[in-house]
Parts: C-alpha cells; structure tokens; sequence
C-alpha cells in the first residue's frame, strides 16, 4: 500500500468544485464503470485511496498528475482521461486569468499569477508526464529574471524572442504530437504571457507581444477545435483576432485567420459559407503580391469551395495559388510551414472532392513520399486515397477506411479525421452505405468523436 501512504503526504487531492473537474469526474465514472469495477476494485488497482477517488469522480477534489496517469492506464484511456484533467486544468487557469485581468495592475495580487501559472504546469505534466518537470520550470523562471526588462515594460526584448521562438516549436510539435500534448505545452508558456498581456506597455512592446502571443492562441485555438471543443475553440481564435489586429502585422493576420478557416472547416458542424468568408477576409489581408500568406489564403478558399460542390471555381482558386507559391522566395519565420508537400496534400483534397482520379492520385503519390508517417497528415492522405476509389470498391474501400481510423490511437484522433472519414463515406454508391463494414466505420467515427 506504498502510493496510499505516499497520497496521504505529497500526493493529497486539491480541493476543487470547478465544472471542468466535474466533467472528469463523469467521464471517469463512466469509465469505471464500463470496466465493471468498484471503487474498491479500482483502488486496489491503482494504489490510492477509494475515498479519494470518490471526490474526484463528484468533482469535489483536483486529483494530482499521479493519479491522472495511473487512472488512464489503467484504464486504457488512451490518454483521453489525460486530455480531460488537461481541459479542467487549463479552465481553472482561465477562471484565474480572468480574475487577474479584472483587477488594477497596481493591486494585483503576485499569489495569483504564482497560482496561474502551477495549473499550468500541473496541465502540462498531465500531458507529458515528466518528472524532470518542476526543475524545468525553475529554471525557465531564472533565466527570465536575469533578462534586463525594457524601459517602462514588464518583459524584455529576450522573453519576447523566446516566445517567438517558442512558436516555431509548438507548430512543429503540433504535427507529430497528441493535442492534448501540444495544448499542454503552449499552456505552459501562454501561462507566462497572460499576466504580461494584461498589463500596461509601451506601444512597441505591446504589438511585439501581441504578435507572440497571437501565435500561440493560433495553435490552442486549433488544438482544441482538433480535439472537438467548439466552446473553447471559438473562444480562442476571437482572443486570436484581437491579439494579431492589436499587432498590426497584416501578413500575421492574414496567415492566422487562413489557420482558423482550414481547422473550422475541418469540423463537420461548422458552416462552410462563414469559413468561406473568412478565407476571403484572408486573402484581403494578404493583398495581391506573391506571399506564403497570400498561398495559404488562396489554397484554404479552394478547399472550402471544394467541399462546397464548387469543383471547377475551387480548381480555378487552386491554379491561381500554385501560380502565386511559384514566384516565392523560401518561406520563414511564422510562415515556414507553408511547403510544397503542402501544396500537394491540397491538390490531394480538391481533386478527390472533384473525382479526378489521375491529378488526385498523382497528388496522393507525391504527398505520400513528402509526409514522414508520423505526421498527422499521413492518414488523411490515404483517406483520400480510400475515397477516390469508394464508388468503384465500396466494400474494399470502406474496410481500407476502418483498418485506418482503428490505426489512429484515440489520443490522437481530431476532428479533421472525422471529416475525411465523411468523405470517404459519402463517396460510397447509396446501396454500398448499409453493408456491415460501412456501418462500422460510421459507428467507429462517431465513437471516436464524442
């Protein structure tokens, strides 16, 4: 009964009444119970107290990472019981940015960004694991210390470098890593910004960390639209929008909202018109001259005018953007995403929806060896693959489906691959929809959606 004891010293459940602990509680319930244990049963398992995890399941107490990944395991979450305590943490951290924001800077209380900032790292330890974690974090918090701030500022030209950077490799995370993975660490850091961003700066200071800290609400944004949370999602690219107009960098603004209209059409709920008009205010924002920004708005507009049934104005859209990504000169900086297998995976796309066979496979076979297999694109590709050839091999093409979206672990599973599971669906003859294998790919979807 070692970890019993070690819960009673250093590892004690923190008392907390927050909705977004509730909602663990629910979905650990449920799990529980699905697995036909006890709280008993379960304590014995995982070695803590069953009193314990009874406040957790009520929502009554915040369970300590410990917990968090032995109820996962345990379980076999997959990491979805990782992902939840990430959301309620991250919310809690909310709720105490708000509260810190309402009040003056001049009377703001140092315990609350102390307490801002530990729910944070609690989320991303979730995540992550990491024991290494806490000295981490002390020594982020030196080195910020020794860097002289800017005359009249809060930060220094360092941090807000740092920050900059910081994005760079939150974006390239974003591609290989589990949402709740990446949300974790971008928490992390947002978490260090937040009390800076509601604070007075000079003019100058206050666009460079605008333009930061509009980075890093892009990616939160787009992980949680990822993981399916339209509320918080939609929360996130409106502070988005405010953050980059703020800092009056037109390419940057351009660049994000073109972000927000590819993840928004993304999610199955959303309404294609208003991501149509969005990646039209994208491609006002870009102005006429070849950019990576101008690239991403025209490709993004061609998608959705694809998945719109507007086939041959989405071609259209799609040549003027590949006209425009060959007059370039290398991308960089927050734009270093945009590349030429990029550009393929959007052929791949507009030319499935369209059902031309030669330039979709031409683009699928040229995505295919530009994309590394872990990068979450890879499966999207052959899902578009499947769907080309879903009127003609229904049955093959929807059992190649399932033997994809089983692939995927659930910690990793977001909203896109919902939609492409819907294309290939969709692409099924009438008669084909009702076979057993289609009817379990469409069971799998949803249940991997919810």
């Amino acid at each position: 009964m070692q970890r019993i004891a070690r819960a009673n010293v250093t590892g004690q459940s923190t008392p907390n009444t927050s909705t977004g602990w509730q909602e663990f509680g629910r979905a650990l319930r449920i799990r529980r119970e699905h697995h036909g244990l006890s709280l008993r049963d379960l304590a014995e398992q995982i070695r803590w107290n069953y009193s314990l995890i009874s406040k957790w399941e009520q929502g009554k107490n915040r369970p300590p990472v410990e917990a968090v990944k032995a109820l996962d395991a345990e379980l076999g979450a997959g990491g979805e019981l990782m992902a939840q305590a990430l959301h309620a943490a991250m919310t809690d951290a909310d709720q105490a940015r708000k509260g810190t924001v309402e009040a003056k800077a001049s009377t703001r209380d140092e315990d609350e960004d102390m307490e801002r900032r530990r729910l944070m790292r609690d989320a991303a330890v979730v995540a992550v694991g990491g024991a290494v974690a806490p000295a981490l974090a002390a020594l982020t918090d030196a080195w910020k210390v020794s860097q002289p701030s800017i005359s009249g500022a809060s930060v220094s030209q360092a941090m807000i470098d740092d920050w900059e950077d910081a994005a760079d490799v939150h974006a390239k995370a974003a591609r290989v890593e589990s949402p709740a993975v990446v949300l974790a660490a971008l928490a992390a850091d947002f978490a260090e910004m937040a009390p800076h961003l509601a604070r007075n700066q000079p003019d100058a200071v206050r666009r460079d960390l605008a333009h930061a800290a509009a980075r890093h609400t892009a990616l939160i944004a787009g992980k949680w639209t990822d993981m399916g949370n339209r509320r918080q999602a939609h929360r996130w690219w409106s502070t988005t929008r405010t953050l980059i107009d703020e800092s009056g960098d037109r390419l940057l603004a351009s660049w994000l909202r073109s972000r927000e209209a590819i993840h928004r059409r993304s999610d199955p709920a959303e309404d294609l018109a208003e991501v149509l008009k969005l990646s039209q205010e994208a491609r006002r924002l870009a102005g006429s001259q070849p950019s990576a920004p101008l690239v991403a708005a025209l490709t993004t507009e061609a998608k959705t005018l694809a998945a719109m049934g507007s086939h041959a104005d989405a071609i259209n859209t799609l040549q003027e953007a590949e006209r425009a990504f060959d007059q370039l000169p290398a991308a960089s900086g927050a734009f270093r995403s945009l590349s030429e297998r990029g550009l393929w995976f959007d052929r791949s796309l507009i030319y499935t929806l369209a059902s031309d066979v030669r330039n979709a496979t031409q683009a699928q076979d040229a995505a295919e060896a530009l994309y590394p297999v872990n990068d979450q694109t890879s499966p999207r590709i052959r899902l578009h693959r499947v769907a080309l050839h879903a009127r003609t091999d229904p049955e093959n093409a929807a059992q190649e489906a399932l033997r994809i979206v089983d692939g995927l672990p659930s910690g990793r599973w977001m909203t896109r691959y919902t939609t492409d599971t819907h294309l290939v669906l969709g692409a099924l003859p009438e008669h084909a929809r009702t076979l057993p294998v289609a009817r379990e790919l469409r069971a799998l979807t949803v249940n991997r959606s919810a």
